[in-house]
C-alpha cells in the first residue's frame, strides 16, 4: 500500500517562544514534534544526567521487596531469580543475580525454555520447592500469574514480582509487586523496560545497605504554615506521622529542608524541636546543605524548583523532602556508583532491545550507556564484538537492535536463555569465546528458521484472512513453534499494515506473538478476547499469548468484532510522518552533527524524517544483487555532490539508470563513514521521480 506523505503540524507560538535558544528553526520543529517544548526540557533532552532519574523508592512495593530480600539473607534462605527469554529478561536476570550475589551466597536463577511458555510456570515452582527455594524474585514477568503465585505460596515459597507489563484487573497476591504501571503508581514515568525496573530494585538494595540509611528518617516539611511529618526507612517505606512525641521519634534522624525552615517549624510547633533534640547522637539533616555538597549546581534553586528538577512535582510534603535527600545520597554513594559501572552496559542493551519509548528515563539510560557499551568490561560482550568483527566500535542503538539483540535473543528462542545469561556473566575468557561462537551460530539458524517460517505462515495468513476487510490479521498455523513468531509477526505487520497475531502449535496448544500497527492498542484487543485465551501479556504494541486448540474460530470472531468497533480504516493508512521540508543544499557535515545529537533513535524518538521537493539528481542507479535498491547522486548549488541510498526501492523505475532529472524525496540524514572520513548521506525512504532527460 502506498504511503501518504504527511508533514507534521506544529504550534507556531511554541516555535516563537523557543527562538531565544538559538537553535535553527528546523531543529526547533523536530524538538516540538517530540514534545520538547521548553528550555528545561531541551536541556534534559540533550544532556543526560542520572539526577533526572526518579528514585527507586518512588516505586510502590520496593521497600517491601527490600525487606523480604534482607530477611532471606538474615535467615540464610535460598533465593531464585526467575527471568524471561528475551533480551530485556536476560539483562534483568543478570543485574538482579549479580546484585544479590554481592551480599548473599544462596542466589541462583532460572528462565523457562520456550516450550514452557511465558511467566511463572507450576513445573518450575515444583523444582524450586524440591531445591529448597524460599523466595522467588521475578524479573520482566509475573504480573499476570495469579494462579502460579498462589501455587508457589502453597508450596511455602514467597514471590516478589518485578515487571513492567500492563497489570491485569486482579493482581497476584505476591509479597511485593514492583511495577511502575500499577494503577495507583506515582512514578513520574511508567513505561521503563523490565531491566529498568530490575535496576531500580538493585539500586534500592544497595542504598538500603548504606550507613546513612541505617537509622529511620523523619522529615518535617513546611508548606503554607502546614507541617507534614513523614517517617522513612528502606525496609518500611513512607509512613505519615500523626503524633509527634519522643516515643514516635526515638532512634530517628530528623530531616529539615533548611535551618531557617527548622526555626519556623519550631515557632509553630515547639514540641518538634524539643523531641528531635533530645538525642545528641541523632543530628538533624538539613537538605539544602546536602544539596550544596552532593549536587552543587542545584544549590541556588528554591525547594519548589528542586522538586521540579528531580521530577517530584506530583509528590508532596515530607515524602518529597525525603526523596530529595535520597537522591542526594544516591548521587554520592560509592555502592551506587559501582552499580552504575557494573550494569550500565546491559541496562542500555536491555532498554533499547525491548523497544520501549526512548524518552525520559529510557532515553537517559540509552544516551549515557551507548558511550560505554563498546568499552564494556564484560568478557562475553567483548567476545561477541570480536565475533561481529567490531574493533574499538562506538556502538549505536542500531547495532544493538540489529546485531547484539538478535544474537542474545536467539538463545532463548532456539535453546535456552541461560547461554546468553552465562555469556554476560562470565569472567573466564575462553568460556566467553565459546559462548559467543555458539550464540553466533544459533543466530544464523534463527535467521534461516525465521525466513522459512515467514514464507510458510504468510501462505496461511492469506488463506485465513479477508485482507481487504479484516483490521486485525490472525494466522493459526499447524506448524511447530520454533521461537520466531515475534519476528514473523513483525514482518507480516509491515507487509500488510495491520496488527498481526501469529499462533503456532506447541505441545497441544497454540503459542505465539502479536504485533500492532501504528498506535493501535493490541493489549486492549486481547483483553476484549481474553475468554478465548489461556494466558497473555505484553505492551500496547506487542504481546505474547497462549490459546487452547479449538478456540481459533471463536477467537477470530471476537477479534473481528473488536476491530470493527474500535479500529478505523484511517488508523490503518500507512504514512510517512515528516518533520520538515529540507532542501538538499542545506545538508552538510554540521547539519549531520546537529541531527545526531537527537540520537539515540527509537520508539517515540524516531530519526527525523525530511522531505525535499524537486531535488536535482545527477544519477539514480539500481544496485544490489537483484537490483532491488537505488543509489542516488544529487547535485547541490555549491557544486558538491551528496549521495543517498534507498533500500527496496528498485521497482519505482524501469531502467537501471536515470540521469539528470528531479524527484521528490522522503529521507533521513545519516552518517557515511569511509576510510576514517565521515560525511552526510541520505537514507531515502520514498521517492517520486518527476522527470528526466
Amino acid at each position: 500500500m502506498e504511503k501518504v506523505w504527511k508533514v507534521r503540524e506544529f504550534d507556531a507560538a511554541q516555535l516563537e517562544k523557543l527562538r531565544s535558544t538559538g537553535f535553527p528553526e528546523i531543529l526547533l520543529k523536530i524538538l516540538i514534534n517530540r514534545g520538547i517544548c521548553d528550555v528545561a526540557s531541551i536541556e534534559r533532552y540533550f544532556t543526560p544526567r542520572s539526577r533526572y532519574l526518579f528514585s527507586p523508592f518512588v516505586i510502590d512495593g520496593v521497600c517491601t521487596a527490600v525487606d523480604r530480600i534482607f530477611k532471606a539473607v538474615e535467615n540464610e534462605e535460598s533465593v531464585r531469580i526467575y527471568g524471561d527469554r528475551d533480551v530485556d529478561g536476560i539483562t534483568s536476570t543478570v543485574i538482579m543475580t549479580e546484585t544479590m550475589r554481592s551480599f548473599h551466597k544462596l542466589v541462583d536463577y532460572t528462565v523457562p525454555v520456550i516450550e514452557d511458555g511465558y511467566g511463572l510456570n507450576p513445573d518450575y515452582i515444583d523444582v524450586a520447592a524440591r531445591d529448597g527455594i524460599k523466595l522467588i524474585v521475578t524479573v520482566d514477568c509475573g504480573i499476570s500469574n495469579l494462579n502460579e503465585v498462589e501455587y508457589a505460596r502453597s508450596k511455602g515459597i514467597d514471590v516478589i514480582i518485578t515487571d513492567h507489563h500492563e497489570p491485569p484487573s486482579e493482581l497476584p497476591e505476591a509479597i511485593a509487586i514492583v511495577d511502575p504501571k500499577l494503577h495507583d503508581s506515582c512514578c513520574p514515568q511508567k513505561n521503563i523496560a523490565g531491566v529498568g525496573v530490575a535496576f531500580k530494585l538493585a539500586m534500592a538494595l544497595e542504598m538500603a545497605r548504606c550507613n546513612r540509611l541505617s537509622k529511620p528518617l523523619v522529615a518535617f516539611d513546611l508548606s503554607d504554615h502546614d507541617i507534614a511529618a513523614v517517617r522513612f526507612a528502606p525496609r518500611e517505606g513512607f509512613q505519615p506521622l500523626r503524633n509527634i512525641d519522643r516515643t514516635s521519634l526515638a532512634g530517628c534522624v530528623p530531616v529539615f529542608y533548611s535551618e531557617e525552615e527548622r526555626r519556623t517549624i519550631g515557632e509553630l510547633m515547639p514540641e518538634i524541636l524539643s523531641c528531635t533534640s533530645s538525642d545528641p547522637a541523632l543530628k538533624p539533616v538539613f537538605v539544602d546543605k546536602v544539596i550544596a555538597a552532593c549536587i552543587p549546581d542545584e544549590a541556588t534553586l528554591s525547594k519548589a524548583e528542586i522538586k521540579k528538577s528531580l521530577n517530584l512535582e506530583e509528590i508532596e510534603g515530607g515524602r518529597a523532602l525525603l526523596l530529595i535527600y535520597l537522591k542526594c545520597i544516591e548521587a554520592k554513594l560509592p555502592a551506587v556508583k559501582a552499580l552504575w559501572h557494573r550494569c550500565l552496559d546491559i541496562l542500555t542493551i536491555g532498554t533499547i532491545a525491548d523497544m520501549v519509548p526512548l524518552h525520559g528515563e529510557n532515553r537517559t539510560f540509552a544516551q549515557m550507556g551507548l558511550k560505554f557499551v563498546g568499552k564494556s568490561r564484560r568478557m562475553g560482550l567483548n567476545s561477541l564484538f570480536n565475533a561481529l568483527g567490531w574493533k574499538n566500535r562506538q556502538v549505536t542503538e542500531r547495532d544493538i537492535s540489529f546485531s547484539i539483540a538478535p544474537i542474545l535473543n536467539s538463545s532463548g528462542r532456539l535453546r535456552t536463555a541461560e547461554l546468553a545469561i552465562e555469556l554476560l556473566s562470565t569472567s573466564f575468557a575462553p568460556k566467553a569465546d565459546e559462548l559467543a561462537k555458539q550464540l553466533f551460530e544459533l543466530n544464523n539458524e534463527r535467521k534461516r528458521l525465521g525466513e522459512d517460517c515467514y514464507n510458510t505462515v504468510k501462505g496461511y495468513l492469506i488463506e485465513q484472512n479477508d485482507l481487504e476487510n479484516d483490521r486485525i490479521l490472525l494466522v493459526v498455523a499447524p506448524i511447530k513453534n520454533q521461537g520466531v513468531t515475534g519476528i514473523v509477526a513483525t514482518r507480516l505487520m509491515l507487509d500488510y499494515c495491520r496488527p498481526v497475531i501469529v499462533l503456532l502449535e506447541d505441545q497441544g496448544k497454540y503459542l505465539g506473538s502479536a504485533r500492532s500497527f501504528k498506535d493501535i492498542n493490541i493489549i486492549e484487543a486481547l483483553n476484549h478476547c481474553s475468554q478465548h485465551l489461556e494466558k497473555y501479556g505484553g505492551h500496547i504494541g506487542a504481546a505474547g499469548l497462549t490459546m487452547p486448540v479449538g478456540n481459533e474460530h471463536s477467537f477470530r470472531a471476537c477479534l473481528r468484532e473488536y476491530a470493527n468497533a474500535n479500529i478505523l480504516q484511517s488508523d490503518l493508512q500507512p504514512e510517512w510522518l515528516i518533520d520538515s521540508e529540507l532542501p538538499i543544499d542545506m545538508i552538510d557535515e554540521q547539519f549531520l552533527k546537529d541531527i545526531l545529537n537527537f540520537a539515540p533513535f527509537g520508539i517515540d524518538n524516531p530519526a527525523p524524517v525530511f522531505m525535499a521537493e524537486a531535488a536535482v539528481f545527477q544519477e539514480i542507479r539500481k544496485v544490489g544483487e537483484g537490483k532491488n535498491h537505488l543509489r542516488f547522486k544529487f547535485r547541490r548549488q555549491n557544486g558538491r555532490s551528496i549521495f543517498g541510498i534507498g533500500f527496496n526501492l528498485g521497482d519505482i523505475m524501469a531502467p537501471d539508470v536515470l540521469r539528470d532529472g528531479t524527484c521528490d524525496l522522503v529521507f533521513h540524514v545519516e552518517p557515511n563513514d569511509y576510510n576514517g572520513v565521515r560525511s552526510a548521506q541520505l537514507m531515502v525512504l520514498d521517492c517520486r521521480i518527476r522527470g528526466f532527460k
